[in-house]
């Protein structure tokens, strides 16, 4: 069984998706970088790149993820942010810790395409 099957499919990825997409725009910390952002689409663009690690059946339909985040000048405190929230929202909704570290680790190879490589923004 794919780890997709085991977190239910579609509703349950989604449902853990939502919860995360909702978490980092109301944190405290990152949520500015979300401001005036459609959620929706961030939900849906993040169940199709989750479902693709997990072993579902959909694929990635958004636009090209580095030019499209590099825009943002995300650095790695920030990224590091994300997966601490992703991987606390993941633990509280029940996830296996094996799955947990899966999602997390991928999500985790993407920081050089995604941060601007600084390690926190400057004065």
């Amino acid at each position: 069984m794919s780890d997709w099957d085991e977190l239910g499919g579609e509703t349950g990825v989604r449902a853990l998706v939502q919860a995360f997409v909702d978490r980092v725009f109301d944190d405290m910390i990152i949520g500015f970088l979300f401001v005036g952002k459609d959620r929706d689409r961030i939900v849906q663009h993040e169940l199709e790149l989750a479902s693709v690690h997990l072993g579902g059946p959909l694929g990635y339909r958004g636009r090209p993820i580095g030019p499209l985040h590099r825009a943002l000048r995300i650095n790695a405190g920030q990224f590091r942010r994300r997966l601490a929230v992703l991987r606390t929202v993941l633990r509280e909704r029940g996830v296996a810790e094996e799955v947990v570290s899966r999602w997390v680790a991928h999500d985790q190879r993407l920081q050089p395409v995604v941060t601007d490589g600084t390690d926190c923004a400057g004065p």
